[in-house]
C-alpha cells in the first residue's frame, strides 16, 4: 500500500517533545513523509535542523507574505539563499501573496515574492505558493519570473475551476486540504480536475484556539481529505492515495521511500 504524503504543514511550531507521537500518529495511519514549510529565516533554519533529525520530515524553506514587513533585504535573501542550499532542501515554501496587504505592503510582498522564486530557479528548486485573495497577482508574478521553469504546488488551494487551470498550465499541482470537506464550491474544482494534478495536504500548526488537543490539524488526518476526494470522483480511495503520492514524489522530487 502506497504511503500518503503531506506536501504542507508546519510542525516546527510544535514543541520538540511533541513531534514524535505526532509522527507517531500520521504513520499509524499510512501517512509517509511530511513537508514542513518554513515562514521566517528562523524557522526555516529549524525546519532544516528538524530534517535533518527526522527521517520523515522533508524541509521547505522560504518567508511567508504576512511576514513581510518592508521590502526584503538583500541580506535576508542571501541567508535564505544558504539555508536553501542544505540538501535537506526540497522546495522554496511558503512563499506568496497574502491580501488585503498592511498598507504599502502589498509591493513589498510581490518583490518578496518574485525574489525567491528567482532564488527556486537558480536552485532548481520546486515552489509551494501561497495565494489569499491574491489572484491574478499571484499568476502575474509566478509568469513574469518563468515560474513554470520549476514548477511546484499551489498550496491549500481555494480558487475557481479557471483558475486551477491556469496554476496547472503554468506548471503547479493543486493541493487540497480539510476546506474540501465542506466548501461545495471547491468539491466542484475538485471533482473537474483530473486526479493528475492534485496532491493532499492538512496545513497542520498548533491550535490553540480549539480547547480539546484531539481537534488540532494534524498529518494523521491526511486520510479524511483523501476519502472526500474519493466520494467525490467516485473512485477507489486507494487510486487517490496512490496517484497523489506520485504526484507529489514527482512533483518535489522526493526519493522514494
Amino acid at each position: 500500500m502506497s504511503m500518503l504524503i503531506d506536501v504542507h504543514t508546519h510542525l516546527d511550531q510544535y514543541a520538540n517533545s511533541e513531534l514524535p507521537s505526532i509522527l507517531e500518529r500520521a504513520s499509524s495511519v499510512g501517512v509517509g513523509p511530511i513537508v514542513v514549510a518554513g515562514t521566517t529565516i528562523d524557522s526555516s533554519k529549524a525546519i532544516v535542523d528538524l530534517a535533518k533529525h527526522h527521517t520523515r520530515i522533508l524541509a521547505s524553506v522560504g518567508i511567508h507574505p504576512s511576514e513581510v514587513r518592508s521590502p526584503t533585504s538583500l541580506l535576508s535573501l542571501s541567508e535564505l539563499k544558504v539555508i536553501a542550499s542544505d540538501p535537506e532542501v526540497i522546495a522554496i515554501s511558503e512563499i506568496g501573496l497574502d491580501y488585503p496587504a498592511p498598507e504599502g505592503l502589498q509591493q513589498a510582498q510581490i518583490e518578496t515574492f518574485s525574489s525567491q522564486i528567482q532564488l527556486g530557479l537558480e536552485l532548481n528548486l520546486p515552489i509551494v505558493y501561497h495565494s489569499r485573495n491574491a489572484y491574478p497577482d499571484t499568476l502575474e508574478v509566478l509568469k513574469a519570473e518563468d515560474a513554470a521553469v520549476v514548477g511546484g504546488i499551489a498550496h491549500y488551494f481555494q480558487g475557481s475551476i479557471e483558475t486551477a487551470y491556469q496554476c496547472i498550465d503554468l506548471g503547479f499541482l493543486i493541493s487540497l486540504a480539510k476546506p474540501l470537506l465542506y466548501l461545495e464550491e471547491l468539491q466542484g474544482v475538485a471533482k473537474e480536475i483530473p486526479l493528475e494534478y492534485i496532491v493532499l495536504e492538512t496545513d497542520s500548526y498548533p491550535q490553540p484556539f480549539k480547547k480539546n488537543r484531539e481537534k488540532w490539524t494534524e498529518p494523521r488526518l491526511l486520510p479524511e481529505i483523501a476519502q472526500a476526494l474519493a466520494q467525490i470522483k467516485n473512485i477507489p480511495v486507494q487510486q487517490v492515495i496512490d496517484i497523489t503520492t506520485e504526484n507529489a514524489l514527482t512533483k518535489l522530487k522526493i526519493k522514494r521511500p
